[in-house]
């Protein structure tokens, strides 16, 4: 498990990264604003909206594995 654990963690924020940039990305596009404003500004922080629709999908699943993976290698150790 421990061997999963790394690749799993890794995998769950590159994707949660790849929905960030890419709805930041499309927002700056669509207000005219750069992408650091819109990444900066509180109002327009969760644009997630854009995102492909595998998208969330596959987030939400990368994350409650990877949580539950971790949590049974802490908790299962004698």
């Amino acid at each position: 498990m421990r061997r999963l654990m790394g690749p799993l963690w890794v995998a769950t924020v590159v994707t949660g990264f790849y929905g960030t940039v890419r709805g930041v990305s499309e927002k700056a596009e669509e207000t005219g604003k750069s992408f650091w404003r819109v990444f900066f500004s509180g109002q327009e922080n969760f644009v997630w909206h854009s995102a492909p629709g595998w998208y969330y999908p596959v987030w939400i699943t990368l994350t409650v594995v990877t949580v539950a993976v971790t949590a049974w290698y802490f908790f299962s150790r004698d």
